[in-house]
């Protein structure tokens, strides 16, 4: 299999500002591996006029002439009796009519239905396009319909041409301005009027579940309001570039993080009722999503569920996703000269998320303390060049004197934290005494300001004078090692282990920054202090650091022992993307020391003296002792190592089994657009009063446990595959996970289940409505499993959030806020909130509300009025006071607020 290889950050970096001439700002790569290596990276548009400037997320998949997306980006990209030198700058080619022309009942013309299903290859009039090729034979993302067909699905709103920073502007202008699905809202906005309406709004309501989700969908041109969209989809020499909108959370973030922004059951709830019906719409196609987990769910800055499109599902078929790229990390495409690979040519770090087995090769002495403290931030959510919550190093020397092991002078007491060996027992006892809300500790272990001040000599001046101070004074930045590690109460970076050039100054009037004078050169320091690192003097006492750092000094008693308490945040149902996150509740077991041997002078020669005893040496009674005590303490850290996902030996992953895809396609491509063309003129009867109908809620407040115990019995799976399967398996440990606050399987306990049958314990500690659903998703049996649409239909959703859903959804759409006010007030207008009953009305509110208090032009203020009486109609006074009147409030207190 063909390996998907990566690109040091540094690199990347040079190739976005290469494909785009400089017109982007790189913020920082992304990645899960443990090193600076990846394929994804943050970066921002600067606007004029005194705009906040937008950020995006560029993911680089390697261009392949043959693979799928690379044929399909081919399509879009060739104009009809054009040449490469004539096309070299195109801008983005509309794909509106495109997306008209094959977008579900578009047209009653049967003839134009039948045109637009054909498994030939079609040529528009728009440059000449091939909107779609036959399935190819290696193409393994749906059982049912075309690669081609099932990216436009899940991509209609990107623009395709060939990277360039105007069409990344164009791109970036479309998603600011909502102009990207605007017309789709539009037509809703006709349809919730009681106007005539195109296709547009029809269509998008059959994905929500309007009249009811379908089993067997067709692919069309209107994104799924789950689907994280794709901007677009830009072409460069060597790879396909995503472009995609950066949401401010994902629900990996909020489970570490915050879990307390999940307010309540309800709100769980609706979470996976939105990653339900997303899958429900892949399931429809024919697909199956694929290593579902926490960490692929978006979250809007409304909390809005989006999961996450890329490679994995728009390129199943020749590239081998599993990464296995970390054997050499640069991957052939770094550029030449590049000298990432040098730098971190010594380690040994695999792809695996198997925490105990680093924790093991740490413990036995075969990973070093360099590679396990990446491994344990990458566990903590840390992120390489991400200055605000960056990869946190001990110091090990306070620089004073050449690291000797045989001397205590120069090293530094790791079992304090660097607050208290630079502040003080005193200050940081007055601290915890005087304050309203006591702790020792009012910042992060590493701050901003000092990522950015070590790294001051490779940094731009922009960045300085934002992170550091507004006026640049080179003279101000601490000039040698001694005098950096004394000047703050923050921790190390990994730069000063492993990367000499964090030396080297670019500025002009900032000098190098010295190294000790036991170290001649920047190059000899770096490896003395990494010496230091792997000392058996710091292996004997690393633990204590990672106890402060990442365990149990975090919390409870042992952290005010440890005078380690931090300041919490201010409110903890804020959904937060970063944050100390306790990884261990209890000690860190230490290291085992292996001494080799050390010299030893008798009567004038020197010979080598076996002063500590090697690993099969070691006293046995001693050695079990200490291994009984690292299996405790692997045993009760499973959770850092979730499991949320189930594979046959005999499936691909991501994908349906071989058996299920070969011979089904082209008949069941036929028969589906056979009955499309048949039903493409009919009529539909979805209008205002009809949503209004299904939106009503009925008395809510019983959980119906026996209408969930009945539904468990008759539930059932059709026309389900492999892949599909262990979707819903993974749904089921997510949904476990937000009522738990832990994963509901690790390695060791997913292995028994599978083999034995045996649950894990916490099943017990599951409310009985979610152990039904949880229990169901789990099987052990995939075939068993139920598929998403039966899961949304079960007793297990009340009406409150069906209903919210089905209002909310189209709230959702990247469109204008003047549309979206306009979309609440004509629904709520027409009764949608009164026939939603007072709790669904108020949790549709915070979603509204913010539109309404921001709102300018007369018509907006005028249907944010509208909005507001209507919402103060249907909720409850309780309600009024919590969500009404601080929005009055805000509105007031607006000078450029005009009221009609």
């Amino acid at each position: 299999m063909e390996i998907a290889p990566k690109m040091c950050f540094e690199c990347l970096q040079q190739r976005i500002e290469a494909d785009f001439s400089g017109g982007l700002t790189f913020i920082h790569g992304l990645s899960d591996f443990p090193l600076p290596f990846g394929s994804c990276a943050l970066v921002q548009v600067s606007n004029s006029g005194g705009e906040a400037a937008q950020q995006f997320v560029l993911n680089y998949v390697p261009y392949s002439p043959d693979d799928c997306l690379a044929r399909y980006v081919d399509e879009y990209c060739v104009l009809e009796g054009g040449d490469d030198s004539a096309i070299e700058n195109t801008k983005s080619l509309n794909r509106k009519q495109d997306q008209a022309d094959v977008s579900v009942g578009i047209s009653g013309d049967k003839n134009s239905a039948l045109d637009t299903t054909s498994t030939e290859y079609r040529h528009s009039s728009n440059g000449g396009r091939n909107i779609f090729l036959k399935g190819c034979k290696t193409c393994i993302i749906s059982n049912k319909f075309s690669c081609l067909r099932i990216i436009t699905s899940l991509a209609p709103t990107a623009q395709i041409g060939y990277a360039s920073y105007e069409l990344f502007e164009e791109l970036a202008s479309s998603f600011s301005s909502g102009s990207i699905e605007d017309h789709i809202l539009h037509s809703l906005n006709l349809l919730v009027g009681g106007k005539s309406a195109g296709r547009d709004s029809v269509n998008f309501l059959s994905l929500v579940g309007l009249p009811s989700f379908k089993e067997n969908g067709f692919p069309g041109c209107i994104r799924h309001p789950n689907i994280g969209p794709i901007l677009g989809m830009l072409k460069s020499s060597s790879h396909i570039i995503l472009v995609l909108p950066k949401t401010p959370y994902t629900l990996d973030n909020i489970l570490y993080y915050s879990p307390a922004a999940i307010k309540s059951d309800w709100h769980v709830r609706f979470l996976i009722y939105q990653i339900l019906s997303a899958l429900s719409y892949m399931q429809g196609l024919g697909m199956a999503y694929g290593n579902l987990r926490p960490s692929n769910i978006m979250l809007t800055d409304t909390s809005w569920c989006w999961l996450k499109i890329g490679e994995k599902q728009l390129l199943n078929s020749k590239l081998n996703l599993k990464e296995e790229f970390y054997s050499n990390p640069t991957g052939g495409f770094c550029f030449e000269g590049c000298s990432a690979h040098a730098l971190y040519a010594d380690l040994r770090l695999s792809e695996s998320n198997n925490w105990q087995s680093s924790f093991y090769s740490w413990w036995k002495g075969e990973l070093s303390n360099f590679e396990y403290l990446l491994i344990l931030n990458r566990l903590a959510g840390r992120r390489w060049g991400d200055h605000t919550f960056y990869i946190v190093m001990p110091w090990v020397l306070d620089f004073s004197f050449k690291p000797d092991e045989n001397s205590n002078a120069g090293w530094r007491d790791l079992t304090k934290t660097k607050w208290r060996l630079a502040k003080g027992d005193e200050q940081l006892d007055f601290t915890y005494s005087t304050s309203e809300v006591p702790h020792h500790v009012s910042d992060e272990c590493l701050s901003e300001l000092a990522v950015c001040s070590y790294k001051a000599r490779r940094l731009p001046l922009s960045v300085l004078r934002i992170a550091v101070r507004s006026v640049y004074e080179p003279n101000e930045y601490p000039s040698n090692m001694q005098r950096l590690y004394q000047w703050t109460p923050d921790e190390c970076i990994p730069e000063f282990y492993s990367d000499p050039r964090i030396f080297y100054s670019l500025h002009s009037g900032m000098p190098d920054l010295a190294v000790p004078s036991w170290a001649g050169t920047a190059e000899e320091f770096i490896k003395l202090h990494r010496d230091a690192l792997e000392s058996n003097r710091v292996s004997c006492q690393i633990h204590h650091w990672i106890d402060i750092t990442f365990g149990y000094k975090m919390s409870g008693e042992a952290a005010i022992a440890a005078k380690n308490v931090m300041l919490p945040a201010s409110t903890s149902t804020m959904p937060k993307s970063m944050g100390r996150r306790q990884l261990f509740t209890q000690p860190h077991p230490p290291r085992q020391i292996i001494t080799r041997g050390t010299p030893e002078k008798k009567n004038g020669s020197t010979k080598v003296t076996d002063v500590g005893v090697k690993h099969d040496q070691l006293i046995e009674t001693n050695y079990l002792n200490k291994l009984e005590e690292a299996t405790s303490f692997c045993e009760n850290s499973w959770h850092l190592t979730p499991n949320y996902n189930v594979y046959s030996n005999n499936c691909l992953k991501d994908g349906p089994c071989e058996n299920e895809r070969l011979g089904k396609s082209s008949e069941y491509m036929s028969s589906m657009e056979l009955d499309f063309a048949k039903n493409c003129g009919q009529t539909s009867t979805i209008d205002s009063n009809y949503l209004l109908e299904n939106i009503e809620v009925d008395d809510d407040n019983s959980l119906g446990y026996q209408e969930l115990l009945l539904w468990r019995q008759t539930s059932s799976s059709k026309n389900f595959s492999r892949g599909a399967a262990d979707d819903i398996f993974s749904v089921g440990c997510i949904l476990a996970e937000l009522q738990l606050g832990k994963p509901l399987f690790g390695p060791i306990s997913v292995a028994s289940y599978l083999e034995g049958g045996v649950l894990p314990s916490s099943m017990q500690d599951l409310p009985h409505h979610v152990k039904v659903i949880v229990e169901a998703s789990i099987q052990k049996e995939w075939n068993r499993r139920p598929s998403a649409k039966c899961l949304l239909e079960s007793p297990y959703f009340p009406n409150s959030v069906k209903s919210s859903y089905s209002f909310l959804a189209s709230f959702h759409l990247l469109a204008r806020d003047e549309s979206r006010l306009q979309y609440a007030a004509t629904f709520a207008k027409r009764g949608a909130l009164k026939t939603m009953g007072a709790f669904g009305a108020e949790m549709c509110a915070p979603y509204c509300l913010p539109l309404a208090v921001t709102s300018a032009s007369d018509s907006e203020a005028e249907w944010a009025y509208i909005l507001l009486t209507e919402f103060l109609k249907c909720l409850k006074l309780e309600a009024v006071i919590k969500l009404i009147v601080p929005s009055i409030q805000r509105i007031l207190q607006a000078s450029s607020y005009s009221f009609v």
